[in-house]
Formats: C-alpha cells, structure tokens, sequence
C-alpha cells in the first residue's frame, strides 16, 4: 500500500492560514450579530430599543386600546344610516389603486387580486400636488394663516371622479379581511409575496376628502364638512381589522383625518358628545409605530432561543389587533438572527414547526387564516434559501463575506443586518 507524502510545506501554511481567516470572518459574523443583541438588550433595560419607544407594559396597553378603536368609529359612522354592501368593482379598484406598473411586472400579484376590466382600471391617480395637499391640511388643522390662492388650488383638486369613488368606497358596509385578494391567495407562495395595497394611495383619497370637509366648513357647510369627517372614518373600518400591517396602518391614519374634521364642526355645533367621541378617536389612532415596535423587540429578543414563549403568549392575546398578533409571528425569524449558531450553521426547522402548528389551528379563521397559512412558508425560506430574500442590488454581497463564508451563511448575514 502506498503512502502519499506529505504536501509541501508552503501548501499546509496556505491552508492553514485560509482556515484561520475562515474561522475569524465566521466569528466576525457571529460576534456582529451578538454586540447587535447585547446593544439592544442594553437600550432595551434604559426604558427601550430608542429613547422615544414606550416600555413593553405601555406599548402593550396602548395597543390594547387601538382595538377598542373599532366600537367608537362604528358609534359615530352611524349617523350615516345603513350603508349598502361594497361594489366589487370598487372593491377591485381600490384594492390595487395606482398600482398598475407593479400589477404588470407581478405575475403573483396578477394572480391574487380580484379581476376587474381593463376598461375600468384607474390608469393614474388623481391629478394633485401632494405636497401642497399635505401643506395646506397641515395648516387649517392648525389654524394656521392660510395662503387663499394655494388653499383654492388644493380644493380644486378635490373636484374630481377620485373623490366620489372614494366616498362610494366609504359609504359601504365593512368588508372582510383579505378584500380584494382571490380566494385561497393563488401565486402567494410565502408572505414575503404577497402583495398589498397602495396605502400612500389611499390615504391621498382620504386627504382629499377631508379637505373637502374643511372647504364646507370655512364656508359654514355644516353638514358636508360632517359627511367627510363621517366618510374617512367609515372608510377606516375596511382596514382596521385586517390581519396585515400595512391596512392597520393606513386605517389608524383615515380614523384620524376624519375625526379631526368632526371635532372641529361637533365644536361649531354644540354637539359635546360627539365632539368626545371624536377627541377619543384622535387620541386612540396617535398611537405610534413605536409601540408595536416596542413588542415585537421584545418578542424578537426573547426568540433567540426557538422555545421562547413570549412571541406565542402575545399572538395569543386577543386584546391586540390582528395585524399585531400576526405581525408579532414575523419574531420567530428575527429571533433567528439573534441566534449566532443558527445564522452560521442554519435557522432552527422548530420555528417553521411553530408557525405551522399555528397555521393549522387557526386555518378556518376568516382574518388569521390566510396570514397564517403563509408564514411556514417563509420561514422555511429564510431556513433553506435565504439568499432568495435579498433584492439583487444586495446579493451578491460585495466583500469579504463572498470569498470566505459559504453562501447560506453569507445570505443569512446579510439578510439579517437588513432585516429581511
């Protein structure tokens, strides 16, 4: 049997030392991802992750309350009599609403959204100057001196088909969640797929609404300054239960510019109950982004260990939105990205585990279902693809990382400083 010499010395030198730089760009990594965690940790025990974030317990009660939201704007939207059920063309326009370019370069989201007639797709939005239209609402909820020839040309922008489309939108009965999604989601592979609604469109449509109000109102139009107020707010129940952040979002945001025209006239008219209702309604909606994040840090952080029960205990809990709830679900990948062994060596597979046994318990639900059914997905795609979850200016990554960490690891570094 013959015994193959040893290779030459400078040959062992060179594999030893790529070794050692393997081994030092993989503890690099590991030790970016630990001092991110330990810095958290360290903002988080000074009162959070920023200094303007709520503590947990203050975050968790302010969201509780974005959940009673819905009683109070149903109360005061019934001073607009029984609405009808929503037209399933508005329905389909509105669901995709100057989204156009990206429905056609979507074969997903060609798929999932409800069909509508090319005939009656918008082709744009309506014709305004956002920034004069977000300037001149800042000012006359403000009081502020206004510039009449710039607050005439906002107001000529209401004038147009968009605007009776969205009140037809609003004046209709509560639609369910997933409106305007097909059945079943087809094409949606995973929730990094999904595509959703043109929020910045829509809260435009309830802008220019509500500068109509304030139009009626400078002109002591009473009743129509109401009508607007009362239409953003119905407009808001459409998005307030809805599973997906972005809906919460934009419907927090429609709640608030109705209601603020509504104090305003309740406080002409004498009307102190309503004028409560609506002081309620503004005060509930100003919750800020920063309380979910305050959550989901905490969630997030508690994670890095797969068997971490605090990421459960708060989608259990009923008391906070849906789209909390299911947003709170996305901790079980973050949590990952706290794990220095998982994004070395791979995401544990017990956290697809989790969401599927969550997806199979909560399949039948209307609201939580279709989010739910989505998400083991998409952890098994963070687990076994994760270079497939960064848009191609951020893969292949540029440095150090390419030549001396395996893909999978890289991508898992990368996709975790950018948090997916």
């Amino acid at each position: 049997m013959s015994i193959s010499s040893p290779p030459a010395r400078p040959s062992v030198i060179l594999a030893t030392l790529a070794s050692i730089a393997i081994v030092l760009a993989v503890c690099a990594t590991a030790a970016t991802v630990i001092v991110a965690s330990d810095a958290t940790r360290q903002h988080a025990a000074h009162g959070g992750v920023q200094r303007d974030t709520p503590s947990y317990a203050v975050a968790r009660e302010q969201l509780y309350q974005v959940q009673t939201l819905r009683a109070v704007v149903d109360s005061m939207v019934a001073r607009l009599g029984p609405l009808p059920a929503a037209d399933p063309v508005d329905v389909a326009v509105m669901s995709r609403l100057w989204q156009l370019e990206d429905r056609e370069a979507s074969t997903t989201a060609a798929a999932v959204w409800i069909p509508v007639p090319d005939s009656l797709l918008p082709l744009d939005g309506p014709s305004i100057d956002r920034a004069r239209l977000v300037r001149t609402l800042r000012r006359v909820r403000a009081d502020s001196a206004l510039d009449t020839t710039e607050f005439n040309r906002a107001a000529d922008d209401t004038l147009t088909r968009w605007t009776a489309r969205w009140r037809q939108h609003a004046r209709s009965a509560p639609l369910p969640p997933f409106w305007g999604y097909r059945a079943g989601l087809p094409g949606v592979g995973s929730s990094f797929d999904l595509p959703t609604r043109n929020a910045t469109g829509l809260v435009a449509l309830a802008q220019l609404n509500e500068l109509a109000g304030w139009s009626d109102l400078l002109a002591d139009r009473l009743d129509g300054a109401l009508a607007r107020g009362l239409e953003n707010m119905s407009a808001s129940r459409h998005y307030l239960d809805s599973p997906l952040m972005i809906d919460l979002t934009a419907g927090l945001a429609m709640a608030a510019s109705g209601a603020e025209l509504v104090a305003r006239v309740a406080g002409r008219t004498g009307v102190e109950a309503l004028a409560a209702q609506a002081v309620e309604v503004l005060r509930i909606s100003s919750t800020r982004g920063s309380s979910f994040q305050a959550l989901r840090e905490e969630a997030v952080r508690d994670a890095a260990d797969p068997d971490a029960p605090v990421m459960l205990e708060l989608f259990d809990d009923e008391k906070l939105p849906f789209a909390v709830r299911v947003e709170i679900l996305y901790a079980a990948i973050g949590g990952a990205c706290r794990s220095t062994r998982e994004v070395l060596f791979g995401f544990a597979p017990e956290r697809e585990a989790t969401l599927q046994a969550l997806a199979t318990k909560w399949h039948n639900d209307p609201a939580l279902g279709p989010a739910l059914a989505l998400m083991p997905a998409a952890a098994r795609r963070a687990r076994e693809a994760p270079e497939s979850l960064l848009p191609p200016e951020q893969w292949p990554t540029r440095g150090v990382l390419d030549v001396l960490l395996p893909e999978p690891t890289a991508a898992r570094a990368v996709a975790c400083q950018q948090q997916f």
